[in-house]
């Protein structure tokens, strides 16, 4: 099996298994109850709550831990919008964000979302005019699909000057860039632990001190009153652990820009169009084909033994035409439903590259899907 679904979930490096099969006799405790089986769970807690900080340049103070990715955003953006009038978001973002945006919108917000022509984001210009303090900005800062990296520091720059709040996704960013939320400028970012090599359900949201955003779920005063319900010790444990290894995933993107780029000029020799924005993370290539579609295009290199996919894995199942692609290509709209992504990791290596482009030329030479 060749693995190249990357960025919906990591394989967990060994260190990590370590560091939970090490912690698993203790962290089944309840880190919130006071006696000692309780507070051996709760140091574990907090440890890899220092190491999930340190990952991002923050205080561990400012993080609080969730039930995953999806989690982290609904936090981030439900709580950020509380008293705000109007959301300001992208055409393009994962249903994490864009449902959640939803939901206010149903409640009463007005939201703009702004188009990604052919995967170009907005700028901080395009964004001047529908900022104001009454307005929460929630966007991506790399493209789930198509690793393209939105202008996080500059979208800061801007809302700070209209007094607005600026939630980022960082879902995707986290491993792929530098991330330092002690400069970046926002006031709240989502991080999930398996696009690092961590347990799926772990998730964080980082929340700039000082601000005074509420739960959204109804429970205990966990978190700092931020998120109720017992956290999972073990599954932190093990994001702790993948956080202490990003160091080691930045120093490999330029290898695997290499590798991005090669399978990606082999595919579009096979006919391949590439569905881009650019600057993009180095991890990930999103190609249509014009004559498959893509969910048996995934379908049949699947059977070859290549794991890729055509979009957000959460959406997958719904067996629909990428949101992402068809509002990059509103004049192509057969991309969409062609797309399939293909995103490396650390554990790719040259030989998975050189098998994954056999199996696409064995496919691409049948009739198609």
């Amino acid at each position: 099996m060749i693995y190249l679904d990357h960025h919906a979930a990591a394989p967990t490096p060994e260190a990590v298994r370590r560091a939970m099969e090490s912690a698993a006799s203790v962290a089944w405790a309840n880190p919130s109850s006071t006696h000692a089986a309780g507070r051996a769970s709760r140091e574990l807690l907090e440890a890899a709550r220092d190491q999930v900080a340190a990952a991002i340049g923050a205080s561990a103070a400012e993080v609080v831990f969730t039930g995953g990715g999806t989690e982290a955003c609904n936090l981030g953006i439900r709580g950020l919008a509380e008293g705000r009038k109007r959301v300001v978001t992208s055409a393009v973002e994962h249903p994490a964000v864009a449902e959640s945006v939803n939901l206010l919108e149903r409640e009463g917000a007005e939201v703009v979302r702004l188009p990604v022509p052919a995967g170009r984001p907005p700028s901080a210009a395009d964004l001047v005019r529908h900022l104001d303090s009454d307005t929460l900005l929630a966007v991506q800062w790399v493209n789930h699909e198509t690793g393209t990296v939105f202008p996080a520091a500059e979208y800061a720059e801007a809302s700070r000057a209209a007094g607005a709040r600026f939630f980022v996704d960082g879902t995707q960013a986290l491993g792929k860039l530098p991330v330092d939320v002690s400069v970046l400028g926002a006031d709240a970012v989502a991080l999930a632990a398996q696009k690092v090599g961590g347990p799926a359900g772990a998730g964080a949201c980082w929340l700039r001190r000082g601000l005074d955003v509420g739960p959204v779920l109804e429970g205990g005063s966990q978190e700092r009153g931020r998120r109720p319900g017992t956290p999972d010790t073990l599954s932190m444990v093990g994001f702790g652990a993948a956080c202490s290894l990003i160091g080691a995933r930045l120093a490999d993107q330029p290898r695997l820009a290499r590798l991005r780029d090669r399978i990606e000029a082999g595919l579009i020799e096979l006919g391949g169009l590439p569905n881009a924005g650019e600057p993009r993370a180095a991890t990930v290539a999103n190609l249509s084909f014009r004559s498959w579609r893509g969910a048996l295009l995934a379908a049949a290199l699947d059977l070859e033994g290549i794991c890729v996919s055509t979009g957000a894995a959460c959406s997958s199942g719904l067996q629909a035409p990428s949101a992402v692609i068809a509002a990059m290509y509103p004049d192509e709209q057969w991309r969409a439903g062609s797309a399939v992504r293909i995103s490396l990791g650390i554990e790719t290596g040259e030989q998975d590259l050189d098998l994954a482009y056999a199996a696409f030329e064995r496919v691409l030479t049948r009739e198609g899907g």
